[in-house]
């Protein structure tokens, strides 16, 4: 993997496999805070919990640790040791950074899967996220959905996918991602999700936010 300083300093890599950036090179620590975590508004809920699809290098995760007040609960989804294992090679611009950086080390020293940390919990959910999802028992407040490009990895933004993701959600429950690509915005549609613009960060076009309404 090629390492990559964004614009705002904070680092990302180059997945050459996949062919795809792992954040915006505008500013991938930008983009966990602004197109994720503030976008969702999640310091408005109570002990929320979250699903972080594609986990990557846990910046959405500690963007939400950053901001939240109290207790939480966040589901790691990711399929690649690789990216795990640059979270143990850097040190992120996230006051919450270090809490990341233990769980990810016991997962990797010692295959422990949950690690909680001052009212935090985190639990790594290791493999194809879209079997794994359908096994969850507990519901989300909130979904960071953080895949490579649909270009580059179209299986994982499929209506049949969302739908599965929003079983699992709570009722006014809130996901983000970064595309606003019709086809996605109709798949999200398709799966029962109102659809709206997140915000405009580093690109021309907005953010998709699609709201759980049942």
């Amino acid at each position: 993997m090629k390492k990559i300083t964004t614009k705002d300093s904070s680092i990302t890599f180059y997945n050459e496999k996949v062919q795809d950036y792992y954040h915006s090179k505008s500013g991938a620590k930008e983009e966990a805070f602004e197109k994720h975590a503030k976008a969702l508004n999640i310091y408005s809920k109570k002990n929320p919990v979250i699903f972080d699809v594609c986990f990557g290098l846990g910046y959405n995760t500690a963007a939400a640790l950053d901001l939240i007040k109290g207790k939480a609960a966040i589901y790691c989804f990711e399929n690649d040791i690789e990216i795990l294992k640059k979270i143990t090679e850097i040190d992120a611009d996230f006051k919450s950074y270090n809490i990341i950086k233990k769980f990810i080390k016991n997962f990797l020293d010692n295959n422990i899967k949950i690690y909680e940390e001052n009212n935090i919990k985190l639990v790594m959910i290791f493999g194809d996220a879209r079997k794994k999802i359908k096994n969850i028992r507990e519901k989300a407040d909130f979904v960071f959905f953080d895949s490579f490009s649909p270009s580059k990895m179209p299986k994982m933004w499929t209506k049949e996918f969302f739908s599965d993701i929003r079983e699992k959600m709570k009722q006014n429950s809130k996901l983000s991602t970064y595309s606003c690509a019709k086809f996605i915005r109709n798949n999200l549609k398709e799966a029962g999700f109102k659809v709206k613009d997140g915000p405009i960060i580093g690109r021309n076009s907005p953010g998709t936010i699609a709201i759980n309404i049942k």
